[in-house]
């Protein structure tokens, strides 16, 4: 009998006939139980294998769910960060950690949603917004690039009838030419509600000028600051008085500018002077009169003025000498003299210097023409000055009295002849005996004479004395002698109050007419009248207050005085006068003109595209 075959046969494709005869139902089963075995091995697989994104899914799901106020918190932090960080300094901190804040919120819903950017990018759509944003861009570029060069290659045109808001030429190629830093410093309240109303106007000039100034040049640079709330930077410039201008040098050196009437007409030229003044670039020229047997101001002996020549140098004055011999008739003060000193002549004036020297006071030149500045004087006397020199200051409505002021409760104790200057006129300049509302301290003066005012009606002259003896003194006619006859009555010196300096203010000589219309700035001129021309000299310079004293005279005088003449652009009102009809053509026109041009272009365009 033969065996049956052996179902475990060699032939896998009888096997798997053999295997595919099996009942359907188990089939089913075992496919059950591999199906159950791959997944749990693939759950356990997937838990092994978890990223650190798939922990953050679900916190990002809910940021996503969020959208709309996430990315509209972004673009405003950047709106907010961006110029905080561009224009404010002081915020630029905040600015750049605003800006990152609202790029990380933008970028979170970036990298939720990005399948959804990515698609919005590549789709059709997508690749004309893409175009669209290129175009913007491109177009912000170019005008970016337009507005840089426009910024540095700017042009400004004054439309104005008078050109008030154009500079002279002179001030252009100054400003042009600046090779330093200037600065420019104006004291004004800045609570306008207690300021009066012409202030306000000059303020707004000042601020206008100070602006083109800036505008020309980038080296120089304006601040308005209040004294009231900053009274020590005042103080360090020895500023005074409200609306003064320091105008300061890179190196330090500064000039103040004051206003010279209500309207501040002189305002260009002063500041161009001054930064003329402050940069070094020139220096306002004190001439000191020779050739009647005046001091030498290079004289380095006992009576010399050398040192008081260094003083003005340090002032940043130029002083040199002017020589008029006695027989010289074809003389003038010089043009750019600022300052003219006469020290202590023992000469006579010939007439032809009398005259240039009534001329240089007057504003004129020896040819009839108006000078630019009016004159601006320093004289030194003594008690035994000359006579014609005496008659000079006399037509000009000072007095030069004969002998020398003894004060028995202010001369230097020892010496009666030097009188202690202590007692100073409130009511004088305060520039010159007050500097800083500080007075000066004593000043000595050996010898001096006592300068009197004249009486005048005309209202031509405005003497104001900057010291004063006590009531306890008297004039001594000799000058050996020191002690006062006070009896008999007949014999008896003068006594009183006496003036041993004096400033006045003068519009022509004694004998002018009565002034009835505001006199020309060159037709004013400023004197100042000492009794003695010792105590500026090397061997009292140091000695007291007389140094200061002069040199702040000189200074004073020497306040307004420009390098420069430039007119005024006087701010004009123009209206604009309509009657009825044409008012009213102006006001319907500005209503209906652009939306009925608006609305024709609109419809020819519609009829061109329809």
């Amino acid at each position: 009998m033969a065996e049956q075959p052996n179902d475990s046969s060699a032939d896998w494709r009888r096997q798997r006939r053999g295997r595919g005869s099996r009942p359907p139902e188990a089939v089913a089963q075992e496919a059950v139980a591999q199906d159950g075995e791959i997944a749990d091995d693939s759950q356990a697989e997937l838990v092994a294998s978890r990223t650190l994104f798939s922990f953050l899914e679900p916190v990002l799901n809910v940021i996503g769910s969020f959208n709309a106020p996430v990315v509209v918190a972004g673009i405003v932090a950047l709106a907010v960060g961006i110029p905080l960080a561009v224009f404010i300094s002081s915020l630029r901190p905040y600015g750049f950690i605003i800006i990152g804040f609202g790029v990380v919120l933008l970028g979170v819903i970036g990298l939720i949603y990005l399948s959804s950017v990515t698609a919005a990018f590549i789709s059709r759509t997508g690749r004309y917004g893409v175009n669209s944003l290129i175009m913007l861009g491109a177009f912000m570029g170019i005008i970016i690039v337009i507005n840089l060069i426009s910024f540095t290659n700017n042009t400004r045109i004054d439309t104005t009838a008078t050109q008030q808001f154009s500079l002279a030429t002179n001030t252009k190629n100054l400003l042009k030419e600046l090779d330093q830093p200037v600065r420019a410093i104006a004291f004004y309240i800045e609570d306008r509600a207690v300021v009066e109303q012409e202030q306000l106007i000059r303020r707004a000039k000042v601020e206008d000028t100070l602006s083109e100034f800036s505008n020309r040049s980038g080296k120089f640079t304006y601040e308005f600051i209040d004294p009231e709330i900053d009274p020590e930077i005042a103080r360090n410039y020895g500023v005074r008085l409200l609306e003064s201008i320091v105008i300061e040098g890179e190196s330090g050196q500064f000039d103040i500018v004051q206003p010279t009437d209500q309207f501040y007409t002189k305002l260009e030229q002063d500041l161009y002077t001054s930064i003329l003044v402050s940069t070094g670039r020139e220096q306002r020229k004190v001439y000191f009169l020779t050739g009647h047997g005046e001091r030498n101001i290079n004289g380095s002996a006992g009576d010399g003025y050398a040192s008081i020549r260094e003083g003005l140098e340090r002032d940043n004055y130029r002083a040199a000498n002017i020589r008029w011999n006695p027989g010289d008739t074809d003389i003038r003060v010089p043009d750019d003299a600022a300052l003219l000193v006469i020290a202590g002549p023992s000469g006579e004036l010939p007439e032809a210097h009398l005259a240039a020297l009534d001329d240089y006071l007057q504003g004129i030149n020896a040819d009839g023409t108006d000078r630019r500045e009016g004159g601006r004087m320093i004289f030194l006397a003594e008690p035994d000055t000359p006579k014609s020199f005496r008659d000079f200051l006399l037509a000009w409505g000072v007095l030069v009295e004969e002998g020398y002021i003894l004060d028995a409760d202010g001369s230097v104790p020892g010496n009666p002849q030097t009188l202690r200057v202590g007692r100073y006129n409130p009511e004088a300049p305060p520039e010159i005996v007050f500097p800083r509302g500080v007075p000066l301290d004593v000043s000595f003066m050996p010898g001096v004479a006592s300068i009197q005012p004249l009486a005048d009606q005309s209202g031509g002259r405005l003497p104001i004395p900057l010291a004063r003896s006590s009531p306890n003194s008297y004039l001594i006619d000799d000058v050996n002698r020191t002690e006062p006859i006070t009896e008999p009555a007949e014999q008896a010196d003068p006594a009183g109050l006496f003036f041993p300096a004096i400033y006045v203010q003068a519009v022509g000589p004694v004998g002018s007419p009565p002034l009835t219309v505001q006199p020309a700035d060159n037709q004013i001129s400023g004197i100042v009248v000492f009794g003695d021309s010792d105590f500026i000299s090397n061997s009292f310079v140091n000695r007291g207050s007389g140094a200061a004293m002069f040199l702040n005279s000189a200074n004073f005088l020497l306040g307004d005085f420009s390098l420069v003449s430039i007119r005024d652009r006087q701010q004009v009102f123009r209206e604009f006068n309509l009657d009825q009809n044409e008012f009213k053509f102006v006001r319907f026109s500005s209503w209906f003109f652009l939306p009925i041009l608006m609305g024709l272009v609109a419809g020819f365009v519609w009829w061109v595209r329809r």
